[in-house]
């Protein structure tokens, strides 16, 4: 099970059906297109290719137009990529949340006092081995 969060909404998958599986290969084809050839890059079409497979992974809970409206541009292509590996790997339980690497909450939790010791604590522990 894992969750979307579009526009302030939460949106959970439960699990992910055969459909999705049987679908994969498009979003897979664009992937391996752009590693391969990125001269080869259709935006728009890509996109389209790879959204509608994330839509159909989340049980079309929510339509492309959403995904674009309201998914961090920042991250949909890793977050897609992500998505794409757990399912053709088998291990879909290692999806918990999207959109994925919240750096507002990171950003947040730790004081320029705190990031300051750590880069220390960490130059410590290097010098240790």
């Amino acid at each position: 099970m894992f969750k979307v969060e579009l526009n302030g909404k939460k949106y959970t998958v439960e699990k992910v059906t055969a459909k999705t599986l049987r679908d994969i290969s498009g979003a897979q084809d664009v992937f391996k297109r752009w590693t391969k050839d990125p001269e080869s890059v259709d935006m728009k079409k890509d996109m389209d290719a790879l959204v509608g497979w994330f839509c159909t992974l989340c049980g079309n809970q929510f339509t492309p137009d959403e995904v674009y409206d309201n998914y961090p541009a920042d991250r949909i292509i890793t977050d897609i990529g992500l998505a794409l590996a757990a399912v053709n790997s088998q291990v879909t339980e290692a999806l918990k949340e999207f959109p994925t690497g919240d750096s507002k909450k990171k950003v947040q939790s730790q004081t320029w006092y705190g990031r300051f010791i750590g880069r220390f604590s960490k130059k410590d522990a290097s010098r240790m081995k």
